[in-house]
């Protein structure tokens, strides 16, 4: 029995969108404790919570490139066509938006 022909790129489009889902989900957890532990050490009024400020330095410097490994995996995860151009600007607006906290907090420290 012949097996149906594919539309060429279907075969390894599963496998792409749960790995661009991993990737997405790691970096975007890591983002995520990133801006918390920079929101922490800034809104903190223990002044040895965060003394010489490196929570803050690298929790911003590590954000910026992770947010940009979640910009670029998470339009993957849904199949090609306006869906995943729509996720894209949404995900890269509120990345870029969400991200200036940090910077902000850094330039305000």
């Amino acid at each position: 029995m012949m097996r149906p022909k594919q539309a060429p790129g279907t075969r390894w489009r599963t496998p792409i969108a749960v790995s661009a889902l991993l990737i997405a989900c790691a970096a975007g957890l890591f983002w995520l404790r990133c801006v918390y532990i920079v929101l922490h050490s800034r809104l903190s009024t223990d002044p040895l919570t965060d003394p010489h400020g490196y929570e803050l330095l690298f929790g911003t410097v590590l954000a910026l490139p992770t947010a940009a490994v979640v910009a670029a995996t998470a339009p993957f995860v849904v199949a090609p066509g306006p869906s995943r151009s729509r996720l894209a600007r949404v995900v890269v607006t509120l990345l870029i938006v969400l991200t200036a906290l940090p910077v902000i907090a850094l330039l305000t420290a």
